[in-house]
């Protein structure tokens, strides 16, 4: 069954400053967009990328589809809605349009263009034991629960960790838990979130620190010396 990965790049990123959509942001002369639909396009199992994107985002995507390599095939993209969760309904009604033997949805935050496609190729190898994956970063600083100013005691860090994107799917699965979110009015900040309210089993695979998510102006900063120091043949 053929694997999609949805690019998620509506969101308007307002803590990053800037003044166009977080997703149409350059670095290193390339939009956020551009570094993640290409890192997926590269990944092995991958065969279609589906970018999600704003209603400015036109001109990003025409450009994008002139410079695009794959192997994957690039999808038409779609406008995305409101909410995160919208724009994923939105994404996942353009890839089975799109793609009659869909099987696998990759699902990936623009914000994070540091992507690799070995990331892909964990999360999706990751998801075919339970239907459901993300990459997993574990914490290293020390977590105190507070109540106020008092701190009421100190978490153990061996059981956290950061979730990361790409996430990976069986698409039954990321349809229901979409379908039920959005019948009980639950809105999630990811999609493995949706997942665990059916009580399937998340797995989870070894997260990169490079892949983070960009949010705030200084974040641009770290993503240009990264790039740098990976180079950008990419």
């Amino acid at each position: 069954m053929t694997v999609v990965a949805l690019v998620l790049a509506a969101g308007q990123g307002t803590r990053l400053g800037q003044s166009v959509p977080k997703a149409l942001v350059r670095v290193d002369g390339r939009t956020l967009l551009d570094w993640s639909v290409s890192a997926l396009a590269r990944a092995r199992g991958i065969d279609a990328v589906l970018p999600v994107v704003p209603l400015s985002g036109q001109a990003a995507v025409a450009d994008l589809r002139r410079q695009f390599r794959g192997p994957a095939s690039l999808l038409e993209s779609v406008v995305g809605g409101a909410t995160r969760q919208a724009s994923l309904r939105h994404g996942l009604d353009a890839a089975e349009r799109q793609l009659s033997d869909l099987g696998w949805v990759l699902v990936h935050d623009a914000a994070r263009a540091l992507v690799e496609p070995a990331d892909a190729e964990a999360v999706l190898a990751a998801a075919r034991a339970t239907g459901a994956a993300l990459p997993l970063v574990p914490i290293g600083d020390t977590i105190k629960e507070v109540e106020g100013e008092r701190v009421k005691g100190t978490v153990d860090r061996t059981r956290l960790g950061f979730a990361q994107t790409p996430q990976a799917f069986r698409l039954t699965v990321l349809r229901e838990a979409l379908e039920k979110a959005e019948r009980e009015g639950f809105t999630g900040t990811d999609c493995a979130g949706l997942v665990e309210r059916l009580g399937v089993r998340v797995r989870t695979c070894p997260g990169r620190a490079e892949n983070f998510k960009i949010t705030h102006a200084a974040d641009l900063a770290r993503a240009e010396a990264v790039l740098a120091a990976r180079g950008t043949s990419r």
